[in-house]
């Protein structure tokens, strides 16, 4: 499998240059029309230099992409902290990461619609393990406190979140961002909570 780990440390001010520009090329482009020697040119980073911490604008982009869903995770665990109710851990999660891509709907649109899945599919960035591991948790300890729904496996109630969320981001993304995506969060909860929740549990 993949490797994304640069080969080197890139220094704060060398790293910030090319982050916003990845942002921003990858963000308006097609994967396929950015190269390394447009990043280099649009940075003023030499195409050596870049070279020298990444093999192959695959595996920058996916560096980078690594850190952002882990700003996603960091954020998600600081809100989580404190909150005992499962409803409520559920509801703050939708939240999160409805707020997290409608403040960065550049990286909303790298990720949902830019990064061609079957490479990213090969490298090992696109497991999101911290993330992921932090929301199945979630839902097995609601399945373990007998709130959830114990004929839904885990995994499959993420799958149905992230379903949800990554459709709502993209056709978000395709209405040019007309309306909050936060502003839906409820509806979505309810939504997502109808399917899960245990449904012999009394109310």
């Amino acid at each position: 499998m993949a490797d994304s780990i640069p080969k080197r440390k890139l220094d704060p001010q060398t790293k910030g240059k090319l982050e916003n520009v990845v942002k921003e090329l990858f963000s308006h482009k097609d994967f396929h029309q950015v190269n390394m020697r447009c990043l280099a040119e649009k940075t003023g980073v030499g195409l050596n230099t870049i070279y020298m911490h990444f093999d192959s604008k695959e595996r920058l982009l996916f560096s980078f992409i690594d850190e952002w869903i882990q700003a996603l995770d960091d954020r998600l665990a600081e809100h989580l902290q404190g909150l005992e109710d499962i409803r409520e851990k559920i509801r703050k999660m939708i939240w999160v990461i409805l707020d997290f891509y409608e403040k960065n709907p550049d990286i909303a649109a790298i990720v949902m619609m830019t990064v061609p899945f079957k490479t990213w599919a090969t490298d090992n960035t696109f497991k999101q393990k911290d993330l992921s591991a932090r929301v199945i948790g979630l839902f097995q300890e609601g399945k373990d406190k007998g709130i959830l729904n114990p004929d839904i496996p885990a995994q499959i109630m993420f799958d149905v979140l992230y379903g949800i969320m990554h459709r709502s981001v993209y056709i978000w993304l395709y209405l040019n961002q007309k309306d909050s995506l936060t502003a839906n969060a409820n509806l979505y909860y309810d939504m997502i909570w109808r399917a899960i929740a245990d449904p012999n549990r009394q109310k």
